[in-house]
């Protein structure tokens, strides 16, 4: 693991913005890769407070093994922090993530198999993400969204409602058995080769997902 330090020299001020954004305190992470120590199996210096092979999760760790747990704790903040709340042009983005914090992809795998509170939290953000990617596709197929009107290669100032029929379809697969039917498809032209009636689509999808949000509160 490269650019090793300790915390004391990553500063107070960098590791508490990292820990707001991570939802996540470095104490708890630090903490969890200490009890994780158990996994290694015993040797010769397994009590040594500065093995890396070390398999006690009382020792007060130092020198190479302070230096070690302590890098890898800030790394899984800042990798925690920037999946879970990185920029809206990579959001929820895995590699934007383990490449701000400075590891390689095969990482996060090995921390994942290593350390069950770290593998709890990615599934967490994973969540939500799906649920965030509910709400857009929620939005653009039920809701709609307010699109500029052109007239002659200018925006006349006025708006109208668009739909994604497509999406709906895909969306609505998830919650009725019935969407999944291959008779059930969209020509090119985004309308549904069935005579289903699109509005009550729409009407029975909001339902379906306003009964499923009061069911997970």
């Amino acid at each position: 693991m490269t650019d090793e330090k300790l915390l004391k020299d990553r500063g107070i001020a960098t590791v508490t913005e990292y820990e707001i954004r991570a939802h996540v305190s470095i104490k708890m992470l630090l903490d969890a890769i200490r009890r994780d120590r158990v996994r290694h199996p015993v040797n010769s210096v397994s009590f040594s407070p500065e093995a890396l092979s070390c398999n006690l999760p009382d020792v007060e760790a130092r020198g190479d093994l302070q230096l070690h747990e302590e890098t890898k704790a800030y790394k899984m903040l800042v990798f925690i922090a920037e999946f879970r709340d990185g920029p809206d042009t990579a959001k929820f983005s895995m590699r934007h993530a383990y490449t701000t914090a400075g590891i390689a992809r095969q990482t996060i795998s090995d921390w994942r198999s290593c350390h069950k509170l770290f593998d709890g939290i990615v599934d967490a953000i994973q969540e939500e993400m799906i649920d965030t990617m509910r709400a857009e596709a929620y939005r653009r197929s039920v809701v709609g969204v307010d699109e500029p009107l052109v007239h002659q290669g200018l925006k006349t100032g006025e708006t109208v409602k668009k739909y994604s029929d497509s999406l709906l379809q895909f969306t609505l697969s998830g919650y009725d058995s019935k969407f999944r039917s291959k008779d059930v498809n969209m020509n090119v032209s985004g309308s549904l080769d069935s005579t289903i009636n699109i509005e009550s689509v729409r009407d029975r999808l909001a339902q379906r997902l306003q009964q499923k949000s009061l069911k997970e509160e």
